[in-house]
């Protein structure tokens, strides 16, 4: 939100600022409310200054150019050389003198044009950033004063704030609000803006009558009606303030509202009475399906949870949110109806979010205004727009409040400010601070009864005022000190410390940790999934069923997510596209579905997700399915949680096969008998589709059930001092035979001297009998209590020889 310290000034003394307003944005901030950005405008108008043309004469050496002398002051006249036409001897114009900087970077110095001196430039709004168009340069009022700063002339040495506002203190998103805190907090006075219309003696309830038929979700709509307004361009003082914060100038009926909700944070409304069907305002919730127009032409189609201003057949505003085309104020109009209402902020934000629209007054409303503040913005707006557009303000107003808003008086001591806060909180501060917050303060006993005012409203309980006695004393008060450890620290969760270690070890193997939204698009993940079966098949917990979000940010978001595997997708899409030709991400999250009895379950699952080759000058890359390389992860994460009986399988049935995965490159596995997840390539016409030119592969675990049993103990072994034996073999053998289930009979032949088996080498080429192939493979062995004996070597190759013969029928190469 933005503030303008000029306009500040009218409520709160802050003039000191105005040369130092880093101070009070260092105030500001260390009392919560952060300020972002500091904006003055003056220094755009740096050596822009009103000057008066003495001469203007034709240029010597260019038909198109004149040659002004022009005086900005007393004794300071300047040659300029000019290009436009639209002036003459005697105008006061907009001078740019040497130093200055228009938009575009555009910087101003004494030159030569055409062979003669110029020492500035004559300008016009459009060069100076005030306008799209300029016919010429801009001429002033006969009035000006010459010599001035253009600056300080046209309204344009103002400071702007850009406050970043917390959602607890929405009484602060106004100009009078946030000098009730500036006041708070330098101890100044705070004047409150003159809102005493002069009405006549008419009724506003004989002209619009009003129904409000939802007063749970309106409890308070004031409204006065005004006869005979001429809408019309705003004056020049209106217009400069709006445009200093960034909002565009409608007309001076609009423009007043608009003024009102950033003085006082009170959001208004003005109604063409001559469109009010049947001269009644309702105020009721929306009929499901009908039509409504917004002021810049949008049609909505309403559903039934909006809150709307009806006439007596449809529609004429969103309540809090935005107004109805037709009902808009426009230089037609003569009557209007005003109003001024305090809404529900639960309703107005229902309505916001719905139909994406995003409005100031939706903004104050949906983070709460004062209640009691809705009669002094309707008068504020009323003498306003007497003054800047004439016309009849009715007496005997509209003000709907059946049931006052009542905060409730919290109860504290000044002992527990003290508790809380870890040093001694001094009674005659506790008191000042809660009456300059506006707070009717009563002693009772050792205790004092704190009667929050209506804008407050995130002053509840004993704590809330705590936390502004210590924000209004200064947080840098609060003493630094360590607790008292009289226990032992308490175990680090299991859970979190093994998900560490998952990503300590994945960090190691070469992946990068991604974190994706709980929420997704329902259409989007069903389309990539298919049908969430073959996720059940691989152990996932999963439901064809989608877990639906009550209020979805947008349609990208409206359901929690089944599974990792579409997130990462897209993230391995995004990073492709981006330029990343190979990469490897994991992820470790929660996926939720829907059980049988109804209920929801959350599950905590491991994705991975590996894209391309690694390629440099000196290796060119294997070729080899990166699914391999998922496998390797998968498989040295199982060997630190200590899992050593676990297999891959590739499933009978096509259809247990996810839709994204390839068919032929897939498995899933099992640990100790049961399914935890599954590792697969990416599907190709996949690939194809979403242009993806290089290989990929995705796996994706049930942790839940990979922790149950953890941590399990490691048996340590001392290393032995005896030397180990190694012995090569080369077996031909089928391709179709899996190297795993030799390696697997190995093991059990050779007994307790085998240290470890692997493959080092494997040969396919054209020497080959067709479906062979030769594996070459390592046997490292080793006595732990002496050396290994010839005999012992000879007796163990054996055995491994014979039980490859017997169930393989393998023979050596």
């Amino acid at each position: 939100m933005k503030i303008s310290l000029k306009w500040l000034q009218e409520y709160v003394d802050v003039k000191e600022f105005f040369t130092k307003p880093e101070d009070l944005a260092e105030i500001l901030t260390r009392a919560g409310l952060e300020v972002e950005e500091i904006t003055n405008r003056a220094k755009d108008f740096n050596h822009v200054v009103i000057g008066k043309i003495l001469e203007k004469d034709k240029h010597p050496n260019a038909d198109k150019l004149s040659l002004c002398r022009v005086s900005t002051g007393e004794g300071l006249v300047h040659q300029i050389v000019c290009g436009a036409q639209n002036h003459k001897a005697g105008d006061v114009v907009i001078v740019a003198l040497p130093g200055a900087v228009l938009p575009g970077n555009f910087a101003i110095k004494k030159s030569a044009v055409r062979g003669v001196d110029s020492a500035g430039m004559l300008c016009s709004l459009k060069e100076l950033g005030l306008a799209k168009e300029s016919e010429g340069i801009a001429i002033l009022p006969p009035d000006a004063p010459i010599g001035k700063a253009y600056a300080e002339y046209g309204g344009y040495d103002d400071i702007t704030f850009e406050l970043k506002v917390t959602p607890n203190r929405a009484d602060c998103l106004s100009h009078f609000g946030l000098a009730r805190e500036v006041g708070c907090l330098l101890s100044k006075e705070v004047k409150a803006p003159k809102a005493e219309p002069v009405t006549v003696s008419k009724s506003t309830k004989s002209e619009i009558a009003l129904e409000v038929r939802t007063p749970d979700m309106c409890p308070r709509y004031t409204g006065r009606f005004i006869k005979g307004v001429k809408v019309g361009p705003s004056p020049a003082w209106l217009k400069q303030r709006l445009e200093a914060l960034g909002m565009n100038s409608i007309n001076n009926v609009v423009d007043v509202t608009n003024f009102v909700m950033l003085e006082l944070g009170q959001p208004l409304h003005a109604f063409d009475a001559g469109f009010i069907g049947g001269k009644k305002i309702i105020v009721d919730r929306a009929v499901a399906g009908e039509k409504f127009i917004t002021l810049d032409g949008t049609e909505k189609t309403l559903t039934g949870i909006e809150l709307t201003i009806r006439d007596a057949s449809h529609p004429v505003c969103l309540a809090g949110v935005v107004g109805g085309k037709n009902s808009g104020v426009s230089e037609a109009t003569k009557d209007i109806f005003l109003e001024s209402a305090y809404f529900m902020p639960m309703a107005v934000r229902k309505s916001a979010r719905a139909h994406g629209i995003e409005t100031d007054s939706a903004y104050r409303f949906s983070r709460g205004v004062d209640p009691d503040g809705a009669l002094r913005g309707l008068n504020r707006a009323t003498a306003l727009i007497l003054e800047v557009a004439g016309g009849e303000a009715y007496s005997d107003h509209h003000d709907f409040y059946p049931n006052p808003v009542k905060k409730s008086p919290v109860t504290l001591s000044v002992q527990t400010v003290s508790d809380r806060l870890g040093y001694e909180a001094e009674e005659h501060k506790f008191v000042d601070f809660m009456k300059r917050l506006g707070c009717h303060v009563e002693k009772s006993g050792t205790a004092y009864k704190v009667l929050p005012p209506t804008f407050r409203f995130d002053i509840e309980q004993d704590m809330d005022l705590v936390e502004e006695y210590a924000r209004l004393n200064g947080y840098d008060h609060i003493p630094e000190s360590l607790p008292v450890f009289a226990k032992m620290p308490t175990f680090q969760d299991k859970t979190f410390m093994l998900n560490r270690a998952t990503s300590e070890l994945l960090r190691a193997e070469g992946y990068s940790q991604a974190v994706n939204f709980a929420f997704v698009g329902s259409k989007a993940e069903r389309a990539f999934l298919g049908s969430l079966e073959t996720l059940k098949a691989a152990g996932l917990v999963a439901s064809e069923k989608a877990i639906h979000v009550m209020n979805p940010l947008n349609e990208e978001m409206d359901v929690m997510r089944s599974s990792l595997s579409f997130g990462l997708f897209r993230n391995l899409n995004s990073n492709f596209h981006a330029g990343n030709m190979q990469g490897k991400l994991f992820e470790t999250g929660s996926t939720f579905a829907v059980k049988e009895d109804g209920s929801y379950s959350e599950s905590t699952h491991l994705g991975l997700a590996i894209w391309g080759r690694t390629q440099n000058l000196w290796n060119k890359s294997l070729d080899y399915p990166v699914v391999y390389e998922a496998k390797a992860a998968v498989e040295a994460l199982l060997k630190v949680l200590n899992i050593s009986s676990y297999t891959w399988v590739t499933p009978a049935n096509k259809a247990e096969v996810p839709a994204f995965l390839h068919l032929g490159q897939y498995a899933q596995l099992l640990v100790e008998g049961k399914k935890v997840g599954f590792i697969g390539t990416v599907h190709p016409v996949l690939l194809e589709e979403a242009k993806i030119r290089v290989p990929a592969a995705l796996a994706e675990l049930d942790l839940d059930l990979l922790y149950k049993t953890q941590p399990r103990p490691y048996r340590i072994q001392s290393i032995s001092k005896f030397p180990i034996v190694e012995r090569d073999f080369a077996f031909v053998m089928p391709k179709t035979l899996k190297v795993g289930d030799v390696l697997k009979d190995i093991r059990k032949a050779a007994g307790a001297l085998l240290l470890n088996v692997d493959v080092f080498d494997l040969y396919e080429g054209d020497k080959m009998e067709a479906g062979k192939k030769s594996v070459a493979l390592r046997l490292w062995l080793q006595d732990k209590n002496a050396t290994l004996q010839e005999a012992q070597i000879s007796e163990v190759t054996t055995k491994v020889l014979e039980s490859l013969k017997k169930n393989f029928d393998l023979s050596v190469r």
